[in-house]
């Protein structure tokens, strides 16, 4: 049984702590609404995501033994990507029937393969990617890296005359396989990658945590028991009550730091009960989450900057934005960095608009949408926003030292 069958009752395996496994906040949501009976239609629903990408977080916490399935002999925990020379699972995976049948020379089970594989590149980590173990050595790295390249390289499919559209999906998956021994070769890329990303746990990690959660696990199934009995005798009244005590749970989590449990709390609240308070209290702890996920790549993307490696500081900021949206200092950094890296004024223009919508008081907005201004060649609209910057911060001396440049040309 696996996340492929709608009716399938995925169910969190005992003992595993949610709050010490650094879950995205989407796993984490998502995690926090398993609870053996609730189906994987219905969790799609309460998500409020896309079938395909709820079901492929789900066999994603499966890989790394947090979820479970109603017949324990068939849970998922292998990676989707069998080892060099084994077929794959495909299991419901539907290929597109116009690269199929697109001319050309090679069998269909390469085709497959090809397919199979560039359809997940998103979706696997680079251990996974390279078929290697989270605790291999450098050595170890190196072997699998070899085997990868040598198993997708273009020129392994040179036999083919006419590659098509495969050509350009062999190049990706060779230069994603490249670039996952790249980051994983260097021990510090290596170590911000395993800080940022969900790896599978050790298995004596598992056994920590099942140790030390046995008792507590037992008296929380005990709980859900007696949970269940009441909800039997007043179904409805029960799940007023019970969102009471999540949202109640969630608030007390919030005011102790911990913004992913809190939401995930909030979340089954609103479930059990969706009325306006409990799904503005989701919406803020949606928004709190997602600043607190952003602080690393704001504290990396200022250091960049402040090394003038202006690519590097783009990528980190233009992540953040992509995280949190409607963070105004992320988009006016983002701004900043695109104008010093001489890349689209447009672009750059744009995220220090809508900064200055999300801080409208924040004389930096105002000064990085002066230097865009500028940039562009719009003298005009840059001595506005720079004056602007000025009213806000009078003593600011780099918005006056640009406005006597515009203004005197010295």
């Amino acid at each position: 049984m696996t996340s492929a069958d709608l009716t399938a009752k995925p169910r969190l395996r005992p003992g595993v702590d949610l709050t010490r496994l650094g879950l995205s906040v989407e796993e984490g949501i998502l995690a926090s609404l398993i609870d053996g009976v609730t189906t994987v239609r219905d969790l799609c629903h309460l998500v409020t995501c896309p079938l395909d990408e709820t079901q492929a977080r789900l066999e994603r916490l499966t890989r790394v033994g947090v979820v479970m399935w109603s017949d324990p002999t068939q849970d998922l925990g292998k990676p989707e990507a069998e080892p060099t020379g084994a077929k794959p699972d495909y299991g419901n995976f539907v290929f597109p029937p116009s690269l199929m049948g697109e001319p050309g020379e090679l069998k269909p089970e390469d085709r497959k393969r090809i397919i199979w594989f560039h359809v997940h590149l998103d979706r696997w980590t680079h251990y996974e990617l390279l078929q290697a173990s989270r605790k291999a050595d450098k050595q170890e790295l190196k072997r699998a890296y070899f085997a990868r390249s040598k198993e997708w390289h273009p020129d392994r499919f040179k036999f083919a005359n006419e590659l098509g559209s495969f050509r350009m999906m062999l190049e990706q998956i060779f230069e994603r396989v490249r670039t996952a021994h790249s980051v994983l070769s260097d021990p510090k890329q290596r170590k911000a990658y395993d800080e940022e990303n969900v790896l599978m746990m050790a298995d004596e990690d598992i056994a920590v945590m099942l140790n030390e959660q046995r008792r507590e696990e037992r008296e929380r199934r005990r709980a859900v028991e007696r949970e269940e009995r009441r909800r039997r005798n007043n179904p409805m009244k029960q799940r007023i009550r019970r969102a009471k005590g999540l949202m109640e749970d969630a608030v007390r989590e919030r005011e102790q730091g911990d913004i992913l449990k809190a939401l995930g709390l909030a979340q089954m609240a609103e479930a059990y009960d969706a009325r306006e308070e409990h799904q503005q209290v989701v919406a803020e702890l949606k928004k709190e989450a997602a600043e607190a996920r952003i602080a690393p790549l704001l504290r990396r993307g200022a250091h960049y900057e402040s090394l003038t490696n202006w690519p590097e500081a783009v990528d980190l900021f233009q992540e953040a934005v992509r995280i949190a949206p409607d963070n105004g200092p992320a988009r006016v950094r983002l701004a900043f960095n695109l104008v010093m890296a001489r890349r689209d004024l447009h672009d750059a223009t744009s995220h220090a608009q809508k900064g200055i919508q999300l801080v409208p008081d924040d004389p930096e907005a105002h000064f990085v949408l002066g230097l865009c201004y500028d940039s562009a060649g719009k003298a005009k609209s840059a001595t506005r926003s720079l004056e602007k910057a000025v009213e806000l911060k009078p003593n600011y001396k780099e918005a006056k030292k640009r406005l006597r440049e515009l203004r005197w040309g010295f």
